[in-house]
């Protein structure tokens, strides 16, 4: 991890392996998950704004870059909706703690539903994340 509190979670097997940029904060409950939009990132005013309000009121927060967006790796032509629910999993497995609010912009409202699916489908999950 940098100063700035990036580092980058290893996803994905050959050609499909990709890093990618995480930024988190730790805090209180429920806990903030930023799903950004289309060829957004999570240095943007919206992401950025979400991680300046969690920092004020303490709340963890959890922001990330798709692979091919941002400080990720990858080339955004790869991207797909199910590469980037894939990300959006791993991200989640590896820093959610506890209770979330899923909170997405654009394309990620759409990867938000997605992920609350797919954590359902798995099932005997501890934390249940609510779409904001």
């Amino acid at each position: 991890m940098d100063d700035n509190g990036l580092r980058f979670l290893d996803i994905g097997d050959g050609s499909e392996r990709r890093a990618i940029a995480i930024r988190e904060l730790a805090g209180t409950s429920p806990g903030l998950f930023w799903l950004g939009g289309y060829k957004s990132d999570m240095k943007g005013t919206k992401a950025q704004a979400l991680a300046d309000w969690a920092e004020r009121e303490r709340r963890g927060c959890v922001r990330f870059d798709y692979s091919g967006h941002g400080e990720s790796t990858g080339a955004f032509t790869d991207g797909t909706i199910g590469r980037w629910l894939a990300d959006s999993l791993a991200v989640f497995d590896a820093c959610a703690r506890g209770p979330q609010i899923l909170i997405g912009s654009s394309m990620g409202g759409w990867l938000a539903l997605l992920l609350v699916q797919a954590l359902r489908r798995r099932g005997g999950r501890e934390r249940r994340p609510s779409p904001a």
